[in-house]
């Protein structure tokens, strides 16, 4: 048995029962943030537009839009909420290609909204999608700058989609199939309005590719491990393609590894640094003005991966800027939402900060990429002081929010359109939702 129908016969044969507690933990906390990520993207130059060309297009009414009043067709809500979901970079981390809620989460709301699911149902729906899309990432290595979260998440969304249509085997091969060639996304757009476009269009396409399977719509049926495939086009040199569907059944990296919340809107290759930062400027009172140089001796090479900027003119761009995160981090002694703003960027005095940042690759670190989540220091920040005194920290797991942090997050976010009433429904909804009768009561909170 092939890959492809590997994974296809695991994903109709899955049940809710089959699924962890923990894996439902995990897939709830990134719901309930993604939530509040897509209510405050809709807030956003980009929210704005997207809300603008969505009543445009109209459609049938199938799914709502969150933070708005808008009905349309279920693809088209998957990829406007898609795309607000991470208007600020500020959703969750973790499998999928990077950003697993904002890939997989419109897509369940979308269609468990129009079908009518139960919580359960969409829960199941959100990890299945999620293990699948997860093993692809892990396991093909992807060296090209492509976008992993678009090129793992429109097949995650596709899998999702498939599960709530109850689509047989031979159909979640098609669907498979038909996503296989929707899926791109190019790091080049990172710092723009189109890095949001990526997951919006991950979901659109993978309600259209589930769609059009459950009709009869073909594609190849091995379009995984095929000759000119998936695998072929978007695996790198360390691609293990057996290991994609090995051990199929135990939900191991959502239960196992999980999801990690943001605590600041920006990539998360800023994060290793901006934890060990600021815990630095804020236990020594550093004054910028006293800075002489701050040096970045880092895992990766200097321009490649996610952090592509080494100049700032918008405040988008700055998110994918590390210079600009650690001049932010020294000037204002914290790194928030204004700080990614053209208002702030347009100040000039972190891009004048900026200058005396420099980036270097750690010679004893041979990988491009190398995960740091495993505690493993292989980065650290040395700030000289003009009095000749040097601050240096080593840079280990970066923060992730936990518990209430989750929540309270969650408030902030919510909060630019929605009132404590509602907030605290919403998070008591999703804290039970494999307990909710109807997709259909979580939205009606969310929209307007």
């Amino acid at each position: 048995m092939g890959t492809t129908q590997s994974l296809a016969n695991w994903v109709v044969s899955a049940q809710s029962g089959d699924i962890p507690e923990k894996a439902y933990e995990q897939a709830k906390k990134s719901i309930l943030d993604y939530l509040g990520t897509t209510i405050q993207g809709s807030t956003t130059p980009l929210g704005r537009i997207m809300v603008d060309y969505s009543r445009e297009q109209g459609g049938n009414s199938q799914a709502r839009i969150i933070a708005t009043d808008i009905v349309t067709t279920s693809a088209n809500a998957a990829f406007a909420n898609g795309a607000m979901g991470h208007a600020e970079d500020f959703d969750d981390l973790g499998g999928v290609g990077g950003h697993p809620a904002v890939a997989l989460t419109p897509t369940v709301l979308a269609l468990g909204e129009e079908l009518n699911k139960s919580g359960k149902e969409m829960l199941s729906a959100w990890a299945v999608g999620y293990e699948v899309g997860t093993r692809l990432s892990a396991n093909l290595h992807p060296d090209r700058d492509w976008h992993p979260t678009a090129i793992f998440g429109t097949m995650a969304s596709a899998v999702a989609a498939s599960k709530l249509l109850g689509l047989d085997e031979w159909k979640t091969r098609m669907a498979l199939g038909i996503a296989g060639s929707e899926a791109a996304g190019l790091r080049r757009n990172f710092g723009t309005m189109t890095k949001p476009f990526h997951p919006g269009n991950a979901g659109r396409s993978g309600v259209v590719a589930a769609k059009l399977a459950s009709r009869g719509y073909t594609s190849d049926p091995d379009i995984i491990e095929g000759r000119q495939g998936y695998a072929d086009n978007f695996g790198g040199p360390k691609c293990n393609l057996p290991a994609v569907s090995q051990f199929l059944g135990d939900f191991y990296f959502l239960a196992s590894q999980g999801t990690r919340i943001k605590p600041w809107p920006c990539c998360g290759g800023n994060h290793q640094t901006l934890t060990g930062l600021l815990d630095l400027i804020h236990k020594y009172e550093i004054n910028p003005d006293d800075i002489n140089t701050v040096e970045h001796i880092g895992p990766g090479v200097p321009g490649l991966g996610a952090l592509i900027r080494s100049e700032v003119g918008e405040g988008l761009e700055g998110k994918f800027c590390l210079e600009y995160n650690i001049g932010a981090a020294i000037i204002d002694k914290k790194v928030d939402l204004n700080t990614f703003t053209d208002a702030r960027s347009d100040e000039g005095d972190i891009q004048e900060f900026m200058k005396k940042v420099t980036r270097s690759q750690n010679p004893d670190v041979t990988l491009r990429h190398t995960h740091i989540e495993d505690g493993d220091p292989t980065a650290r920040i040395r700030i000289k002081m003009k009095n000749g005194q040097d601050h240096d920290v080593e840079l280990g797991v970066a923060h992730h929010l936990t518990g209430s942090e989750v929540t309270d997050k969650f408030k902030i976010t919510a909060g630019h359109i929605f009132g404590d009433s509602e907030i605290n429904q919403v998070i008591d909804i999703v804290g039970s939702l494999e307990t909710l009768d109807s997709a259909r009561t979580l939205m009606d909170l969310v929209t307007l």
